[in-house]
């Protein structure tokens, strides 16, 4: 284990709170990894001693995936007060990867308590490495953030592998790192230092000190306060306390798996029916029921019912094993604080709309906001880091700055749900046709009005009848061929029937001129004062 590694490399070194709690982040790692204690079982039934495997749903992971995706189902939005700093950070996130691997790198800090981001200087360009929370061991913190730490990581090249530290220390108005590398033919043992460029011919230095006043990390602790190690400025996992819940996940689903291997058609048939053949390989005589025999035999039996077949396949208890993972799946939610049906077996109960989550203010908004708030800190103190370092590298000019950090939303809204909204808050009066049309479309106010315009033109069309108005067909050729003449063009059938219809309803009264203007415009293409002229023109 890492931090036994540790131990040794720096023997005269205090780690604070520890007291076994690595060996719980060892545990929750290997279920998510789909590896429990309980992964093997004792096989059942006569002369089949020995273990199996056990099917498994591996709960873990999907949990830890799912509060992943939905902290992350948006992009945040990254202010630092200035456009050359925001240019940059955009251009440095998207360089390394930032918003891909942040999804991969959270779920796996949901299931080992945390994860760090650390920042270093490559080449003349500031870099961003993700960590994983076992790789790292907090030195000295205080009520805010972890100040100092130990990473490690082991890497292999040849027979050897090789153990790198990297010890984050505050000294003075500054931040001094140090690098120790062990080699050792077990990738369990630390072995001997050697030199850094051995492994690492790219690392020139083995101590380096930046003149920074932030940590070049920062570490995510997931809003699962430890009940483990209260002192210890580490994460829970997600599932810590849910353990149990989770084994009874996969025996329940073991149980539904081999629902399938012990539901086979089985048949019962006379004795008399089984013939004996000699294995050819052992000598031995084996029984055997024919089933493409399909030409009579001569059997002897005293009675009739000696040659019946019964049929005693049982029946599949699908439902009852549906069932019960559900009962289990909710209860898991109730533990970790998501909504009963957030993670469900069966796709019907589990289809839930995307604005759930925000409109019942439910147990999933309120975990998944705690997390964000946690997680707009780390990216926050990322930033921060970011723009130190390269105003040393000379990336960016130095100057002040501020950064501030926001998810543009808690959830993604599907458009069934958008539209509804907006239908029922225009019905009632308590927002704008035009401001609906810009958020459903996302369009700009202009586009907005023109659409609105069409909208208009249509229903003026459709709502003429017989009785709003009468134009002659003398009347119409001309209103047309003018209308044809101002907008350059010949009009199809549809531009003259709306034409038209606008102008029966104009002379009866039911549009006003400044409404009959408008229509005539978008739906022939004209401006309002060609409109304008075509409807005096007609009187």
């Amino acid at each position: 284990m890492m931090t036994d590694k540790m131990r040794t490399a720096f023997p005269d070194m205090d780690f604070p709170g520890d007291n076994g709690f690595f060996g719980e982040m060892a545990e929750w790692q290997r279920i998510y990894e789909g590896f429990p204690r309980w992964r093997r079982v004792k096989r059942a039934g006569l002369g089949k001693g020995g273990e199996r495997q056990m099917n498994m749903l591996n709960t873990a992971k999907i949990l830890c995936d799912e509060l992943a995706h939905k902290c992350f189902a948006e992009q945040a939005d990254i202010s630092c007060g200035s456009e050359v700093y925001d240019r940059f950070i955009l251009d440095f996130l998207d360089r390394e990867g930032f918003w891909k691997n942040i999804p991969r790198l959270l779920s796996a800090a949901f299931a080992q308590g945390g994860c760090v981001l650390r920042e270093y200087i490559e080449n003349g360009k500031v870099r961003l490495s993700y960590v994983e929370g076992q790789s790292f061991v907090p030195v000295k913190w205080d009520n805010k953030s972890i100040t100092e730490g130990i990473f490690g990581m082991v890497s292999a090249k040849g027979k050897y592998y090789y153990t790198l530290f990297e010890k984050h220390s505050v000294k003075g108005d500054g931040i001094l790192t140090e690098c120790f590398l062990y080699r050792s033919e077990n990738p369990n043992d630390l072995g001997i230092r050697v030199p850094l460029s051995e492994a690492y011919p790219e690392m020139t230095a083995d101590v380096i000190k930046y003149p920074v006043s932030t940590p070049l990390f920062q570490y995510f602790m997931p809003d699962f306060p430890n009940n483990f190690r209260t002192g210890l400025p580490l994460g829970l996992s997600c599932f810590a306390n849910c353990t149990d819940t989770l084994k009874a996940l996969d025996v329940a689903f073991d149980s539904f798996a081999r629902e399938f291997i012990l539901g086979k058609k089985r048949i019962i048939v006379p004795s008399s029916c089984i013939r004996t053949v000699v294995n050819p390989e052992t000598g031995e005589s084996e029984r055997y029921f024919d089933t493409d025999d399909e030409v009579y035999q001569a059997l002897k039996c005293d009675e009739e019912k000696d040659l019946k077949i019964t049929d005693n396949t049982v029946t599949l208890r699908i439902g009852e094993h549906v069932d019960g993972i559900n009962a289990l799946l909710n209860i898991l939610c109730f533990q970790v604080g998501l909504s009963p049906g957030a993670l469900s077996f069966d796709k019907a109960s589990g289809v839930k709309t995307a604005t759930e989550v925000i409109s019942e203010e439910s147990k999933t908004a309120l975990t998944i906001r705690c997390q964000k708030n946690l997680l707009t800190e780390l990216i926050e103190g990322m930033c921060t880091a970011v723009l130190l370092l390269a105003m040393e590298t000379g990336e960016v000019p130095r100057g002040d700055f501020e950064v501030t950090a926001a998810f543009r939303d808690s959830v993604i809204v599907d458009d069934n749900t958008l539209i509804e909204n907006n239908i029922n808050l225009v019905s009632a009066g308590l927002k704008s046709k035009i401001t609906a049309i810009m958020e459903i479309m996302q369009c700009d106010e202009a586009a907005a009005r023109c659409e609105l315009d069409r909208i208009n033109a249509e229903g003026a069309v459709s709502g003429v009848s017989e009785g709003d108005g009468f134009v002659s067909n003398d009347s119409s050729t001309e209103i047309i061929d003018n209308a044809e003449e101002a907008a350059g063009k010949t009009l199809n059938g549809a531009q003259t029937q709306s034409l038209i219809a606008v102008m029966a309803q104009y002379q009866s009264g039911a549009l006003s001129i400044g409404q009959a203007v408008n229509v005539i415009s978008v739906a022939i293409g004209i401006s309002k004062e060609e409109a304008r002229k075509i409807i005096e023109g007609a009187e």
